[in-house]
């Protein structure tokens, strides 16, 4: 008889939801939302599919969820906000790329959640950009940053918003490289050597 038996360990509520959501964080990050079932969910932590559904009323919520679990091991605010506020452009910038690349170092399954989350289409995507109950996205929030440069005069009148938006990809592509080597070769040098040179390429075009 194909029935799950559930493990006899008794959970309180957090800790089996905590449990469920990062046993579901390990299958999204190896066969995205569309890829994976609740019932692979289910057998992978040992519980019936009825449990997951009784902490997370779909699989799109149990996949927010999971996002939040995954990047508020990894914050970034409390790293930046201190130099914006002393508008210090080179460490906002090269925090936030070094940021990115450190804890994709971590924690692989950012990168994977993120190509995924591009390949499944619009709605998957809406779901892992749109995060703001977590923190606000990442070229929202440096494209504030660099609109607020703009009005006070430090930088030049770009779009703001794809200013951002194409610093954070280019973050991304640097990653990706690494690990795929999709350019060619991969970059001998240090990461804060690749940032430095990648900040200092972009700040010389925000401020000429």
């Amino acid at each position: 008889m194909n029935k799950i038996i559930e493990r006899k360990e008794r959970l309180s509520s957090a800790d089996r939801r905590s449990q469920i959501i990062n046993t579901a964080l390990g299958l999204f990050a190896k066969k995205g939302l569309s890829g994976t079932r609740t019932k692979e969910i289910a057998n992978e932590a040992g519980i019936s599919e009825t449990l997951i559904f009784q902490h997370f009323k779909t699989k799109e919520d149990l996949y927010r969820a999971a996002l939040k679990e995954l990047f508020d091991t990894h914050p970034l605010m409390p790293e930046v906000e201190g130099l914006m506020a002393k508008k210090d452009d080179s460490g906002v910038f090269s925090t936030l790329a070094l940021h990115l690349i450190k804890h994709n170092r971590e924690d692989p399954r950012i990168m994977r959640l993120a190509i995924f989350s591009a390949l499944e289409g619009r709605h998957t995507a809406n779901l892992f950009s749109h995060r703001e109950e977590i923190e606000p996205p990442l070229p929202q929030l440096l494209s504030d940053y660099i609109q607020k440069r703009i009005n006070e005069g430090a930088f030049n009148r770009v779009n703001a918003r794809i200013a951002g938006q194409l610093f954070v990809e280019t973050v991304f592509m640097y990653i990706a490289d690494q690990e795929t080597s999709i350019t060619g070769s991969s970059l001998s040098f240090s990461d804060e050597e690749t940032v430095e040179t990648l900040v200092s390429i972009f700040l010389n075009g925000l401020k000429s």
